[in-house]
């Protein structure tokens, strides 16, 4: 399983939608893989947030997220909202994984939102698989994510370091051990097994329900089968005497039919036909006659004066240039006027002032002796202008071409009629002849119909007989069958119940066989990342888990048992992270592991240990959330090699929220920075 991304919107601290990448990178030169994603984010700025995304996503209501404590779930939803928006603008989050399904790879994405509306807080749960959202598993999510990712194997994998203090601290964790190592190892699978054959041997060892119900009457079936059967030959025989009729009217039908097309029947009806059409013709002739005396009452009439209405057009322009002129010299007669006062106001020589004025007085008249040719006839107003500018550009001509293609069609429908009117003349069958085979032709399809609606009847009769016939078969065959089962049954659930106990018991020794096997190479695995990342490396020889019971016993180099509360609480955290590693190397499904506050009261020698030794090397997938003070820029270092993706979580006082960016705490160089922690 491979975790790809996580998406927030609106969820706690982080506001609006943010994404991360989650992938592992290869390593250089062939090297494997970089399984390391590292967030760095000072308390409070949403590494857990982080870590409770990824289980709600997963497992919804069962989730068991840190700020929810107490709450219900739908109150915790409620809460998860970021506070700057509003309640009906929801949160939502997204989680992509990569796992293996019947031999293949496939893709899932899960996507739950929430919002509150009208006091009611709705959630929508939403699964794709390759990209497509599949239905059936946003249906059944609960029970599938057990099988990819079961929820108390998940608290294994995904866990606070300071909180999994308690594998080490609580004599009751032998039971969430237990869970864990079974559902991982295969052993639940073995203990349903063991629980089904249980089941078994008790609904074998109880007698059935209706096993002294008494034998139903087999006489009055099998006389009734017989009764059907009878029936059915009946009506069969009935069925073949009248498909004889149905074939004599079907010839009589065909032989009428050619009798009736050899006497002028296709001639006949072609008259019919026709004289219906001559019927039709003159309606549609007086309807174009109609549609033109319409035409003829509007503007077409105005198509034969065209050259006049060319003629008004050109003096109403003619006209317009006229007043347009008078206009214009007004308008220069008045600046002129003005001129000339300038003039005389500036004391020019009145020798100046009279060539001036002759001049404009010139050149008025010039412009306008044109205008005053025009003699005005017409005056149009602005509305009679524009119906007659509408009326040569657009309507006349519509209403023209309107009545050439009603006339055309008029036209047609006139030679249809003649040439109708023509055949009706030369088309003259016999009448007393074709209404002579039209009869026997119209008598022998009655019949015809007659008879195939009685054959119709019959098969639905038929039909129906051969299921009654076919259930009391099948009836007389289950109280034969249950006869039979009944007389065998006592030695049969006998038997069945002896093989059930016997395979529970053999069962259960395999079970137990079973579980100390892998009980021991876990409890060899455990012990071995204990000494790996432990500081004291011959303060424990062995560590034990009871194969019954699930408790895990420490043993010294002296083979005693050493108590839990010997352990320093750095030795009590490398315990419970050895527990988890054990079982993640004893796991034949490898799954991921998110690991917050990963050294929390660990001293530097176990911080190196577990920097070195475990975190590159936990899964083949590692998501670390960690503050400056765990991994600082040594252990930063150090890490490096394995880190695919790092990112900061910065808090704004602002907005009150988080916004991941890529990158670690600092953007200097690790060295300055190692410099500056020291001095």
């Amino acid at each position: 399983m491979i975790l790809e991304s996580i998406t927030l919107r609106n969820f706690c601290l982080f506001r609006g939608e943010q994404s991360f990448d989650l992938t592992p990178v290869p390593a250089p030169r062939n090297a494997g893989v970089r399984p390391i994603i590292l967030f760095g984010g000072n308390n409070g700025t949403g590494k857990t947030t982080l870590l409770d995304a990824v289980q709600l996503a997963l497992y919804g209501p069962r989730a068991r997220c840190s700020k929810r404590a107490g709450l219900a779930y739908e109150e915790f939803l409620r809460q998860s909202i970021h506070h700057g928006v509003k309640e009906s603008e929801g949160a939502a989050v997204s989680l992509s994984f990569r796992h293996p399904s019947q031999g293949a790879e496939l893709r899932f994405e899960i996507s739950r939102s929430w919002s509150a509306r009208r006091g009611k807080l709705h959630e929508d749960l939403r699964v794709l698989c390759d990209g497509l959202h599949d239905r059936w598993h946003s249906e059944h999510w609960n029970q599938l994510v057990e099988e990819f990712f079961p929820l108390e194997v998940s608290q294994m994998f995904f866990f606070d370091a300071e909180k999994i203090r308690s594998l080490a601290e609580d004599e009751t964790s032998s039971q969430v051990l237990g869970t864990a190592v079974k559902a991982m190892l295969g052993l639940d699978v073995v203990e349903r097994l063991v629980s089904d054959a249980g089941m078994l041997v008790g609904r074998f060892t109880t007698k059935p329900e209706g096993s002294t119900r008494p034998p139903e009457d087999r006489i009055e079936i099998e006389s009734e089968i017989e009764r059907l059967k009878a029936d059915i030959d009946v009506r069969k025989t009935d069925r073949s005497e009248l498909e004889n009729a149905l074939r004599r009217a079907r010839q009589d039908v065909e032989r009428f039919e050619a009798d009736f097309a050899a006497a002028g029947g296709r001639h006949w009806k072609a008259r019919n036909e026709r004289e219906l059409r001559q019927e039709e013709l003159p309606k549609e002739i007086a309807d174009c006659d109609s549609r033109l005396v319409a035409l003829a009452g509007s503007e077409l009439p105005l198509a034969m004066i065209a050259d006049l209405l060319a003629r008004v057009e050109d003096q109403d322009r003619r006209e317009q240039e006229r007043a347009e002129a008078e206009v214009i010299e007004r308008l220069l007669r008045q600046r002129d006027d003005e001129l000339l006062a300038l003039l005389a106001a500036s004391k020019a020589s009145s020798a100046l002032v009279k060539k001036v004025g002759s001049h404009l007085a010139g050149d008025r008249q010039l412009r306008a002796s044109a205008a005053r040719e025009i003699v005005p006839r017409h005056s149009l107003t602005a509305g009679a202008r524009s119906l007659l500018n509408d009326l040569r550009g657009r309507r006349l001509a519509e209403v023209v071409q309107a009545a050439e293609s009603i006339a055309n069609e008029r036209q047609r429908l006139g030679n249809e009629l003649a040439n109708v009117d023509r055949v009706l003349e030369e088309i003259t069958p016999d009448t007393a002849v074709i209404d002579r085979f039209l009869k026997r032709l119209r008598a022998a399809t009655e019949r015809l119909t007659t008879l195939s609606d009685e054959a119709a009847r019959q098969d639905r009769a038929l039909d129906e007989k051969k299921r009654e016939w076919e259930a009391q078969k099948a009836r007389l065959h289950a109280i034969k069958e249950r006869g039979a089962k009944e007389e065998f049954l006592q030695d049969d659930r006998g038997r069945m119940a002896r093989v059930a106990a016997r395979t529970k018991e053999v069962m259960r020794e395999f079970l137990i066989k079973a579980t100390e096997r892998k009980i021991d190479r876990l409890s060899d695995l455990i012990t071995e990342s204990f000494r790996f990342l432990c500081r004291k490396q011959t303060m424990v020889e062995r560590i034990h888990i009871d194969p019954a019971t699930f408790a895990v016993t420490i043993f010294g180099e002296a083979g005693h048992a050493l108590s839990r509360e010997r352990l320093s609480e750095g030795e009590k955290q490398i315990f419970a992270i050895s527990i988890l590693w054990g079982l993640a190397r004893a796991s034949a499904h490898p799954l991921p592991a998110i690991i917050d506050t990963p050294m929390a009261r660990l001293d530097a020698a176990h911080r190196r240990h577990l920097v070195e030794r475990y975190l590159p090397h936990a899964s083949h997938q590692v998501v670390i959330l960690s503050t400056d003070t765990e991994v600082d820029c040594h252990y930063y270092q150090a890490l490096q090699p394995h880190i695919a993706r790092a990112y900061h979580l910065c808090y704004d006082e602002q907005t009150r929220s988080t916004h991941g960016e890529e990158g670690y705490f600092w953007d200097e160089a690790p060295a300055d920075v190692e410099l500056r922690s020291r001095e």
